[in-house]
């Protein structure tokens, strides 16, 4: 048969099937092209969040070191406080009962304690009323304790008293 009733088609070079291979084969490296600019650029994003979030790690592990350190600095000043506080309390209540040790007939005019020398200035009406009073006091508290009196106009003593307390 060398005669055929349908018209000679012109030949192609690139059939259909090799335009279907070949559009799919452009297509498939269109999809992993962009797949791979997004994944690259999904990894540069995330390496630098990364970076951010070390940086801000460090910041965040500094300031806990500084805020521990001041919080260590606030609890030995908080105990520092707490002592020098019961001292204080401690000498309040030491001067109170110091001076509820002072007659009636006894005013005091100097009241000095350095160096565990007690030293007191005042008036009292007799010298035997203090000696039974506030000398015997003064004594008891005191290593030694010297009294020096001098006679007002009035009839009253003007008294000078020396305690040194024992060193504790």
């Amino acid at each position: 048969m060398k005669q055929s009733f349908i018209s000679p088609r012109k030949k192609r070079v690139v059939g259909a099937e090799l335009k279907w291979l070949l559009s799919t084969f452009a297509l498939l490296l269109t999809v992993m092209f962009g797949s791979s600019l997004f994944l690259n650029t999904s990894i540069l994003t995330d390496e630098e969040e990364l970076k951010t979030v070390k940086s801000k790690h460090l910041k965040v592990t500094s300031e806990l070191q500084r805020v521990d350190s001041e919080s260590k600095r606030l609890q030995k000043l908080e105990k520092l406080r707490e002592v020098i506080y019961t001292s204080n309390r401690l000498k309040k209540e030491n001067v109170k009962n110091f001076f509820d040790l002072v007659p009636d007939g006894v005013t005091l005019e100097l009241v000095e304690f350095r160096d565990n020398t007690l030293r007191l200035k005042g008036v009292t009406v007799s010298k035997k009323q203090f000696n039974n009073s506030f000398q015997l006091s003064l004594e008891s508290l005191s290593e030694r304790s010297t009294t020096t009196f001098t006679r007002l106009q009035n009839g009253s003593y003007h008294f000078e008293n020396i305690s040194i307390m024992e060193a504790r």
